[in-house]
């Protein structure tokens, strides 16, 4: 799990489930892009909202979209907020930078390098990308 900019962190589905690390970096909500909660389920007394996506094309915009007003409304409350996918490499980075740009307003590739800086295994599916891009676009008109 990386601290992608103040109380934003990306991770995995393994982070989620782990009570004290959330407890460590003080994490409030979870917003889980994964078919599949954590094997041990989220710990108990925080906001965990599930917006399944999948990695590639076939995403759903909307889906997409609601997870990046869920991590901006997080933003805007000072929430500290843990975005994760399986591996914390392609949906949850790119949902990240998403939130991050529209609320820094900022360009989006200026987000996406912050999150790559802070998020090693940071690797954006291309069509993940494309969708971060449209939704940008979509909020800045």
């Amino acid at each position: 799990m990386d601290e992608v900019v103040d109380g934003l962190f990306v991770g995995t589905a393994r982070d989620a489930g782990d009570k004290a690390l959330m407890c460590e970096y003080g994490v409030e909500a979870i917003v889980s892009l994964t078919h599949e909660g954590p094997d041990d389920g989220f710990p108990s007394g925080l906001k965990v909202v599930r917006l399944p996506m999948k990695d590639g094309p076939q995403n759903d915009q909307q889906v997409f979209e609601q997870a990046v007003t869920h991590v901006l409304s997080r933003l805007r409350t000072s929430d500290n907020v843990l975005v994760h996918c399986s591996a914390g490499a392609s949906r949850s980075p790119a949902v990240a930078a998403t939130a991050l740009a529209l609320y820094n307003e900022v360009g989006l590739e200026t987000a996406f390098e912050q999150v790559k800086n802070r998020r090693n295994a940071a690797d954006p599916h291309e069509a993940v990308i494309r969708q971060a891009a449209r939704i940008y676009t979509q909020h800045r008109e």
